[in-house]
This record gives C-alpha cells, structure tokens and sequence, in this order.
C-alpha cells in the first residue's frame, strides 16, 4: 500500500496542472472550431483506413487507423468533465462521441455499398471475425487501456504512450464492422461489433474516471457537484457495464466449450 500511496502523491494533479489539461482535452474556448475540424478530419481518415483495412484483411492497415482514431479524447474528456464535477463539459463530450460514432458507421456503411460487389465472409475475414464475439477478455483489457490512457493525459511526461493505448484499445475498426455488416446484411456480426465498441467505451469511462479521481483532479479544480451527485453517475457507468457483461460472458462460456470440444 505505500508504494501505491507514493506512486498517487508523486502524480497528484496540482491546480497549476490544470490550465494545460484542460486545454489539452476539452474542445472549448478559442480553438474550439479548430479542434472540432481536426477531430472530423482525422475521424474520416481513419474510417476511411479502417473499413478498407477490415474488408482486406489487414491488420497492419486496421493497426494505422487506430492510432490516428481520435474518439480517445472525447471519451476521456467525458469522464474528466464528470469527475471535475461539470456537466456541460461532459455531455458536450458525449456529444461529440456520439456523433462521431454515427459518423463513423455511417461513413463506414457507404463505403462498403459503392465498392464493394459480393459478399464478405465472416467466418473468412479475421479483422471480421475477430470483433463480432466479445468476450470478458475484451473488458479486462479496455479497462487496463482506459486507466493507461487516463494517466497519460494527465502527464505531459508520459503522453508519448497515448499511441500504444490506441492500439491496445480498438475503437474505430469495431465500428466499421457495424457498418460494413449492416451494408452486407450481416446484423449479428453489426450487433456483435455494437457491443465491443459498447464495453470499451464504457470500460474507458469508469477506468480513466476512476485514474483521475485517485490522481486529485476534482481536488484540484476546486470547484464541481457534490459527491453525491457523481458517485450517481459513475454508479450509472458501473451498472451498465455490468449489464453488458451478460453477453461477453455467454460469449466467453461458448468459446471455452467450443475450445474444449
């Protein structure tokens, strides 16, 4: 336990950190229009590459669009905005994930119908294959993707690790699996993708949440609801991820009966 209270005390957000973190996340003040267009731009660009890269079968492709994805940042500003305790920020932030989430299967679904002729298999594409059956595995390792992702934010030192947690963490490419299944009338495998996306997002909300607020950064603003009101909304996050756990451990009890047999 000293070690864990020492790591927290050496990394506490200071009020002088929060200018520069807020800056970094928050699609606010001046250059709010040029961070909306950069996030469009680069969320285009990376649906473009990821649905291309599933339809091909490519990982090194689909790998290249998840790190350029930038979906990562709102996500994260929602949790922040909701431990700092501001509710504008954090459904402004929600709002720009959901946008981009519509925009990503949308975009994603017309590509699939102006190029492609035939259809794709499922069971032949492992960029498919491999995101349409989320298992507990998959929960596990977006909640260790979101406490990194969140620690790195919060540190300008170790913000160069933001690329790997992008990689470790998918979040573009299960949406192009949406698209491209409902362009190819693969509903199962577009639900299967639904639900990937789902746990990761909600897996990065309660972890990262959860990383900030160890890390004093409601303290350290100095302003914010009262606790009461945010442990609600995390304990919303936290029943919802629940929820979405019935279906990753089904899928999780097949794939070990189907390994067994």
């Amino acid at each position: 336990m000293g070690i864990i209270r020492n790591f927290i005390n050496d990394n506490r957000f200071t009020p002088e950190d929060i200018p520069d973190f807020e800056a970094n996340l928050f699609y606010e003040g001046t250059k709010r229009r040029i961070d909306l267009e950069r996030f469009a731009v680069l969320l285009f660009l990376s649906t473009f590459i990821a649905t291309y890269g599933v339809i091909g079968d490519s990982t090194a492709t689909v790998i290249g669009a998840m790190i350029i994805a930038p979906l990562m940042r709102p996500i994260m500003a929602t949790t922040a905005g909701l431990v700092m305790g501001n509710l504008k920020r954090a459904g402004f932030s929600f709002l720009i994930v959901f946008a981009g989430v519509l925009g990503v299967i949308g975009l994603s679904f017309l590509l699939t119908e102006v190029t492609i002729t035939r259809v794709i298999s499922v069971e032949a594409n492992s960029q498919l294959s491999g995101r349409i059956s989320p298992r507990l595995l998959d929960l596990y390792i977006a909640l260790a993707a979101g406490a990194a992702g969140a620690f790195a934010l919060s540190r300008d030192d170790v913000a160069d690790s933001l690329p790997g947690v992008a990689m470790a963490i998918a979040l573009v490419p299960p949406l192009c699996v949406v698209g491209i299944g409902l362009a190819q009338g693969e509903n199962s495998a577009a639900s299967g993708a639904m639900v990937l996306f789902i746990t990761n997002f909600l897996a990065i909300l309660i972890s990262g949440g959860l990383v900030f607020a160890l890390l004093g950064l409601n303290s350290a603003t100095m302003k914010g609801l009262a606790p009461e009101s945010r442990r609600w909304a995390f304990l919303l996050i936290a029943l919802a991820i629940m929820f979405v756990t019935i279906p990753l451990g089904s899928t999780s009890i097949r794939f070990f009966e189907d390994n067994q047999v």
